[in-house]
């Protein structure tokens, strides 16, 4: 994946690579140790900025609080027919795993939309029942685009719903449907303050569990990100555009950057404390970002289209 980035970017920029605990040596060696290697490319011809990100968590032991949230997590899952886990029930001191790979590519066009995607696993080990453990996936991928390009958009959530289409038809086991995690991923990604969402959306899935089929499908979601996207690029990545344009890509970033700072867990969860990875925690944040005061849209602008579409999700295909 990383090569195909560079590929397409066709500069002279690469990705560096920076690994932490036992991926400092680069090779990630020592299974006994948390680590994880964090990948930017920044001033690329495509990609202004841009991030692949892969986490290792071994032998986490649950707070009380931490554990009282998966537990309520357990409990939704529960009712909506979800659930697994044998009766599992998770508990301050049990024993967590976590794994998760993320990619955030952030366009230097204005035409070409900011891509964001995932996945992970989280496995807890229970403290009193012998071992006994349950684990989830999630992640997803959508789109942060800055002008609608319509067919971009379209061909994208096409590419995604055949794929969950394939794994899930209806009255699946799981309750999933492409349908089901657009709306979740429309859902997760929304500001309130602002009332619009963050992008024209994709799929997000959480507290799927952890099955050899459900595996099948998640790296089948990894192995589609580049497709999904880098047909986007090939058309409008050399479209000219003006400082205008340029701004009001800066403009929306503000509102990726909104964000990821008051709604986003996974960095909340990272600046909750002092942490001495901060810069991996804030790495998915844009390159450069504006904030105007009470700036007004033109009545039939192009940008006006998108922040209708954005206060208003549609159903793309």
């Amino acid at each position: 994946m990383i090569a195909e980035i560079e590929d397409a970017d066709g500069s002279d920029e690469v990705f560096s690579k920076d690994g932490w605990g036992a991926f400092e040596d680069g090779n990630g060696g020592d299974n006994a140790k948390s680590g994880g290697i964090t990948r930017v490319i920044q001033g690329g011809n495509v990609v202004e900025k841009g991030a692949c990100s892969l986490t290792v968590i071994r032998d986490g032991v649950l707070t009380a609080d931490r554990a009282a949230t998966i537990r309520g997590r357990q409990e939704r899952a529960e009712g909506s027919g979800d659930a697994d886990g044998d009766g599992l029930v998770v508990q301050e001191g049990d024993v967590y795993s976590a794994a998760a790979l993320s990619v955030v590519l952030h366009t230097r066009n204005p035409f070409v939309p900011t891509f964001r995607s995932d996945v992970r696993i989280f496995l807890v080990k229970s403290a009193e029942k012998d071992g006994q453990s349950v684990a989830w996936f999630g992640g997803g991928s959508d789109l942060t685009p800055y002008y609608l390009v319509d067919q971009d958009i379209i061909d994208f959530h096409a590419h995604l719903k055949k794929m969950c289409d394939e794994y899930f038809p209806d009255d699946n086991q799981y309750n999933l449907s492409y349908r089901q995690m657009k709306h979740s991923c429309d859902e997760y990604f929304y500001l309130p303050a602002r009332s619009e969402h963050r992008g024209t959306g994709g799929i997000f899935f959480d507290d799927v569990p952890a099955t050899r089929f459900t595996y099948e499908f998640v790296s089948e979601v990894a192995r589609g990100w580049m497709p999904s996207w880098l047909p986007i690029v090939e058309r409008n990545g050399l479209r000219e555009y003006t400082e205008e344009e340029k701004h009001w890509q800066c403009l929306r970033r503000g509102r990726y950057l909104e964000f990821n700072l008051l709604y986003d867990r996974g960095v909340k969860f990272g600046l909750a404390n002092a942490n001495p990875r901060v810069e991996g925690v804030m790495v998915s944040a844009p390159p450069k970002i504006a904030f105007d005061y009470n700036h007004v849209l033109a009545e039939g602008s192009e940008e006006e289209r998108l922040v209708e579409i954005l206060k208003n999700p549609k159903n793309w295909v």
